[in-house]
This record gives C-alpha cells, structure tokens and sequence, in this order.
C-alpha cells in the first residue's frame, strides 16, 4: 500500500484550510519545497499534491513550484500526483506533457474530479487520450458525491459512479469522506467497506487518518493507497512508521 504525504498549496505556501474546505483561518506549515523534501527524505515515494486555489476557483495557479517539486522528486525517484481545478484539457496536458514537452515540468498523475462528475464524454477522452495517468477524485459526504471544492451536491451516488465508468482506462478513483477531513477525529469505516466492494479501479484513500493502526486496517482491508494530510503535521502519526506499517 502506498502511503502518500499530502501537500495542500495555498498562496504558495503548504497549508491545512479549517473543515470542509472553508477559506478562513489557515495554518501554513511551510513553502512547497521544504515541506516535500521532509517528506521525501523520511521514504515518500509519492507526492499528493492539491492547488487549493485553483480548487476554490480564485483564479491564481501553485503551479509555478511544480518544477521544483518534479526537480526534488526526481533527486529521491519519487512521483508527484497533482490535483485542484484540473477541468479542462489544456491544463491536463500542460501537467501530464510538461510545459513546452520538458520532462522536468510535467507530473506522474493529474486528479480531476467536478468536470470528471459532471462531463463523462469529457472523462472518456481524457482518459483513453492518457491511459492509467488519471485518477479521479470522489468527494462525498459519505457515499454523495461532492463537487465545486465541496460546496455542491452532484445529484450522484458514488458507487453509480463507478459503474458509469467502470470501464475507462483510470489510474484509479481518490476517495475523500468530507464529513471526517482534516478534523482529526478518525476514520468513518462504513462507506470505506462499501467502496473497496465496488469500486472497478484502485482506490486511494483520504480522510480522517490519525492512527498507525488505521494505516495497517488500510492495508488490510485492500486501499491501493492513503493520504495522510493533518495526523503527519500534527505529529500525531510519522511518516517512516507509517510507511512501516504500510509494507
């Protein structure tokens, strides 16, 4: 199982937003860089990365510390996910391709998630266009799908989801239960269950992680992956026991 460190850009600066997504009061643990090599240099061998701005649609892009992330990342053979306002294709293929084609600008994965909800024929393209380089992200409260950073219902089940595009050539789904993000209260195991049951494709999960013993029930349970966000700047889980744990 992948243990994936979490890196939610805000400004420019690595930050954890109150629940549920809300601007307000952040806390911001660092720039982009030195925030990744801690990560790295504890065994990360992937980066999740989110642009919050770009999620909350506030028009500016993180997307300028991408090539240090990719350059950081490369020097310790990790791999960078990157998600946040991915809803069209120009912007995929400037994160997939590189800018201008150079290796060292572009990223392993790119997540989208509303237009992905909301435009299957869109997803279609996307994904048959860059095979196994996608994932898709299913926020939900519970098993609802949430959209626009949250703030909307998509009228759509998750597990209806995974049946509509069960059969595209995915990376896999990124699970988020938004009820328990970044609150640091534990994990809701109820809609995890019925999840690792339907889901077509390798599930990532995100969402009230706390525990080393959440790691390994993870692990057990089948999750291809985890984003630990909150619980490894808290303190409250390391990343090398959580990697440990994960083996």
């Amino acid at each position: 199982m992948i243990v994936f460190p979490a890196l939610d850009l805000l400004n420019g600066s690595v930050v954890k937003l109150e629940s549920e997504g809300h601007r307000g009061r952040e806390t911001v643990y660092g720039t982009p860089g030195e925030v990744a090599e801690r990560w790295l240099s504890q065994g990360a061998r992937w980066l999740h990365v989110v642009d919050l701005n770009a999620a909350l649609g506030e028009g500016r892009s993180n997307r300028g510390v991408l090539g240090e992330l990719t350059a950081r990342a490369a020097r310790w053979g990790a791999r960078i996910q990157w998600g946040g306002g991915v809803r069209d294709t120009a912007t995929m293929k400037l994160l997939l391709e590189g800018k201008d084609r150079d290796p060292s600008t572009r990223v392993d994965r790119v997540i989208v998630g509303t237009r992905a909800v909301k435009d299957p024929e869109w997803l279609r393209q996307a994904a048959e266009s860059h095979p196994n380089r996608i994932l898709v992200a299913v926020d939900a409260a519970g098993l609802e799908i949430l959209v626009s950073g949250w703030q909307e219902k998509a009228g759509l089940g998750v597990l209806e989801f995974f049946r509509r595009v069960g059969g595209l050539p995915l990376a896999g789904f990124l699970y988020t239960n938004v009820r328990v993000e970044g609150r640091g209260q534990g994990v809701d195991w109820d809609p995890i269950r019925r999840v690792i049951e339907e889901a077509p494709r390798p599930v990532i999960f995100s969402g009230g992680i706390t525990t080393l013993e959440e790691v390994e029930r993870f692990k057990e349970i089948g999750a291809h992956g985890i984003i630990i966000g909150f619980a490894l700047y808290s303190g409250r889980i390391g990343l090398r026991e959580a990697l440990e744990r994960s083996r």
